[in-house]
């Protein structure tokens, strides 16, 4: 199956290489090939590798098919069988990696329709659970949290006309359909049907994301186990489960579900706009974005509110995407601010501020021979955060990390 797999998705990628792209000159596919921690994948390494990979497979997809219906059709089947619960369990693995936690992702649907992550004893997560509240709660929420970065990344390309939308459309509308589907189904009383296995170690790590989340939210000192059903929640944790369902109706906001990637508001000006929602280690946050493209600058902007169970903080950030500072140095730099409650708390309403700066720099070797490389970087990242909760970056704590990687034109 592993082997069909690597097949089916490097055979149309080889097919991209000499291939003109019919909306600009050529497109960039960036790569990080180790990020920090070093330790196997972090979830913006597999996230920003992932959908470079992903939308030159599409491209090669729609240029060796006979016709674009059989390559819309093989990418639903493989988002619905593989893509999809790949990314979301890497989301989960990476932060049992982080925090020196061994695992084994298993990302294909077994007889339940359930992709795991396992091979973790109760006994660890129990204590993990028991001393880092925080940590235990985004293990339930660290797949939601991948597949929403990722949509992020996409609304990106959209509203900067970095590639044509039918090359990740459908890595799009099923990102955004599988983050519904995990929310929305609360307000329907949806029950799992999961028994924890005989073997502690072929069971996922917290079963249901969102029902395990909000039980360990409202009392996270109950009896340990794992796979939360609805009928396990108390009133006012059912009450919670509606709130995240209600409020995951913001993903739909953004004018690229329908193809949309910006408006033109003058010759060198477009804009787009769009919301977002998703769990955070204390409860859950909601997004506005606003993205600007003024002749070669792009930018984005975000404004976000936090909440735990009933109290409300604040964060925003600053975004230039793709800064050309010469003819082959070209930057990314963004800052965050943000205000969250003390310690992570559900329950409290005192707060702490941080921040982080995030930046890289691509040296670019370009190739004039009118081969299919028309070139490739050599690129650079670094981030500095204070203590905080940041999405994709997997220390609470403060922390220096560097990364290394490679942007290639095509």
């Amino acid at each position: 199956m592993k082997k069909l797999v690597l097949i089916i998705f490097l055979f149309p990628i080889s097919q991209v290489f000499g291939q003109k792209d019919t909306i600009r000159e050529f497109t960039d596919y960036s790569f990080i090939i180790q990020d920090s921690p070093s330790q196997l994948f972090t979830m913006r390494q597999v996230n920003q590798s992932y959908l470079s990979g992903y939308r030159l497979f599409a491209k090669g997809l729609y240029k060796v098919s006979k016709n674009e219906r059989m390559a819309d059709l093989i990418q639903i089947g493989l988002q619905s069988l593989f893509f999809l619960p790949f990314t979301h369990e890497e989301g989960h693995r990476s932060i049992l990696t982080a925090n020196n936690i061994g695992s084994v992702s298993q990302p294909y649907f077994n007889k339940y329709g359930a992709a795991y992550v396992k091979g973790v004893t109760d006994q660890t997560l129990q204590d993990l659970r028991d001393n880092d509240l925080p940590t235990y709660i985004r293990l339930h929420s660290g797949g939601l949290e991948s597949d929403y970065m990722l949509t992020k990344r996409m609304e990106t390309l959209g509203s900067f006309e970095k590639d044509d939308f039918k090359y990740y459309k459908w890595e799009y509308w099923f990102r955004k359909l599988g983050i519904l589907q995990y929310y929305v189904t609360g307000l329907f009383g949806f029950e799992i049907d999961l028994k924890e296995e005989d073997n502690e170690l072929e069971r996922d790590i917290v079963g249901y994301d969102t029902y395990g989340a909000a039980r360990h939210l409202f009392r996270p000192n109950m009896d340990f186990y794992r796979y939360t059903k609805y009928k396990d929640l108390t009133s006012e944790e059912k009450k919670y489960v509606n709130r995240m369902g209600y409020r995951s109706l913001l993903n739909l906001l953004n004018p690229l579900m329908i193809g949309k990637g910006n408006f033109k508001a003058g010759e060198d000006l477009s804009y787009n706009i769009g919301m977002g929602y998703t769990m955070a280690p204390f409860g859950d946050f909601i997004d506005e974005n606003i993205w600007i493209k003024y002749k070669d600058f792009n930018i984005h902007c975000y404004a976000r509110q936090f909440q735990n169970r009933n109290n409300w903080f604040h964060g925003f950030g600053l975004s230039l995407i793709d800064l050309k500072l010469n003819n082959r140095i070209y930057s990314n730099i963004t800052g965050h601010f943000w205000n969250q409650p003390q310690n992570y708390d559900f329950n409290t309403n005192e707060s702490f501020s941080g921040g982080a700066v995030d930046m890289d720099l691509r040296y670019f070797f370009f190739n004039n021979r009118g081969t299919w490389l028309k070139g490739f970087s050599v690129d650079l990242g670094m981030i500095y955060k204070t203590e905080g909760f940041l999405p994709e970056e997997l220390y609470f704590e403060e922390h220096f990390g560097l990364r290394i990687g490679t942007t290639i034109k095509l």
